[in-house]
């Protein structure tokens, strides 16, 4: 280096202290380093030639072709690269002091260079307040990197331009220490909390039930356990993958468990498929049998066994269910079709049942009708057979229509308590006369002998009440009220009684 070189560099810059060095970033792209010392080297004799040479109109635009280069390469990780600055740094300053023919051009370069800084030192304060503080340090590191390569700024600015920098990113610095700390204790944190989640899904392992209810019921739970792992943040690096694997082992054995359950559920739906179809080919083979008794018998057998086989593959269900309802069908279509006997039975009941219908009709439309003239309609009603097939919903819902009509007709010239007695009678023939109503039969008998014993038990209490009342104005209200509900508790015994012997009768 000249003695020139050393002159200029004694003029001293603000020095980087190390926390801004921890910010500032390397060059924007990646340089070999020996390659990039030897590019500097190659470019500080450049600048040195242009310094010491002649001056021409070119020498400045060819000083500011070096400063791109020399930006372009950026800073380099090699002691030597400090000492390469100084000289190119020095290089410049003896450029712009030293050449009078361009101060004009020197001074509005450096006044841009002020604008510049100043824009970064404005940007550098107010990343302070930006809350992503790991993206402002980045932005920061190169903020200071464009801050180092702009070029000379006034001499009288460059101090305070430095100090605004430095202040920011001091300030800016220290809100990383103190976000890195917090960033520990939420870290530790997290980690307690998933420790706890991990005590909870160990206890999914090794689950034994035999009802899928119960495995879709824990399947729910830990995929609760899971969106709520997944919500948790990081955890310290040296625990975060054993925790993680430990978790969603036992995440995956839970899941293995179920689907060996599911399989062994699969292969018994399949056994059942298999026994269901050997029941279609049994009826399959009788189907055009013409002995009906025997068939008939068989079929009903066939029938009954599979109301005891099991559950199906979903997706055959229907499918296997039509194919023994159809071949069931085909075979008790064709007795009916044979049976020519039950076939004009059935349309006679038909014929007899909306005669009925049409007789009970006639009935409502008297003022005042005989009960036992509808009950014995009714009676003989309910003892006529099956009526065809395709006609069973005509004649069940002309039926109910009738009645309806009847009883709203008999509403006209009956009590209350009468037309509920009525109402009864009409029940209880229409129990008596279904085979599988013996159990609603008892059930009410149960239940009318029970309101009978209740509303006997509240008489005894109100004629203990009137024994205990005294003689007096108040008192002798009193036992009215209470002599009016006995009487009228009586006369319901009376026809919970009624109802009661028309029950023992059927």
């Amino acid at each position: 280096m000249s003695n020139e070189d050393i002159k200029v560099v004694s003029k001293k810059k603000p020095e980087v202290n190390d926390s801004s060095k921890e910010l500032i970033s390397t060059s924007e792209a990646p340089v070999n380093i020996f390659s990039g010392i030897k590019k500097k080297k190659t470019i500080i004799n450049s600048l040195r030639d242009l310094v010491n040479g002649q001056e021409e109109k070119s020498t400045f635009i060819n000083v500011k072709k070096l400063q791109t280069e020399w930006k372009n390469i950026g800073q380099l990780d090699n002691p030597k690269d400090k000492t390469l600055w100084t000289t190119y740094n020095a290089l410049l300053d003896r450029f712009y002091d030293n050449r009078s023919i361009y101060f004009e051009l020197k001074e509005l370069d450096r006044k841009k260079n002020l604008e510049s800084k100043i824009k970064l030192c404005d940007k550098a304060e107010k990343l302070i307040n930006n809350k992503n503080i790991m993206k402002s340090v980045s932005v920061l590191n190169n903020i200071h990197n464009d801050f180092k390569h702009i070029g000379p700024a006034p001499v009288n600015k460059q101090e305070d331009l430095w100090d605004r920098l430095k202040s920011a990113s001091d300030e800016l610095y220290k809100k990383k220490k103190k976000f890195i700390s917090n960033i520990k204790n939420i870290l530790n944190e997290n980690l307690d909390k998933k420790n706890e989640l991990l005590t909870e899904i160990k206890s999914f392992s090794n689950l034994k039930f035999d009802d899928i209810k119960k495995w879709n019921e824990k399947s729910k739970e830990i995929l609760i356990l899971k969106d709520k792992w997944n919500s948790i943040g990081g955890t310290p690096k040296k625990n975060s993958k054993l925790l993680s694997k430990e978790f969603w082992t036992s995440f995956k054995s839970f899941y293995n468990d179920k689907s060996n359950f599911f399989k062994k559920i699969d292969d018994l739906y399949l056994s059942n498929l298999i026994i269901k179809n050997s029941l279609i080919n049994r009826v399959e083979n009788i189907k055009d049998s013409d002995d009906w008794i025997v068939s008939t018998k068989e079929i009903i057998s066939i029938q009954k066994e599979w109301q005891k086989v099991g559950k199906v593959p979903l997706k055959k269900k229907d499918q296997i269910y039509k194919k023994f309802k159809k071949v069931c069908d085909h075979y008790f279509d064709r007795k009916r079709i044979e049976d020519k006997d039950s076939i004009k039975l059935h349309n006679d009941n038909f014929k007899a049942k909306n005669k009925i219908c049409g007789a009970i009709l006639k009935l409502s439309k008297k003022k005042e009708f005989n009960q036992e003239e509808f009950l014995d309609l009714q009676i003989k009603f309910l003892e006529l057979g099956h009526v065809p097939k395709e006609s069973i919903d005509t004649i069940k819902n002309k039926y109910k229509d009738s009645l309806q009509i009847l009883l709203k007709s008999a509403s006209k010239f009956m009590d209350s308590n009468e037309l509920n007695n009525f109402k009864f009678i009409i029940e209880i023939n229409t129990l008596s006369n279904n085979p599988f109503s013996k159990n609603k039969i008892y059930k009410k008998k149960i239940e009318i002998r029970n309101k009978i014993n209740t509303i006997q038990s509240d008489i005894k209490n109100l004629k203990n009440n009137i024994d205990f009342l005294k003689e007096s104005e108040a008192a002798n209200k009193l036992k009215k009220e209470y002599i009016s509900k006995i009487e009228g508790s009586d006369k319901e015994i009376d026809s919970l009684k009624l109802q009661l012997n028309l029950i023992n009768k059927v």
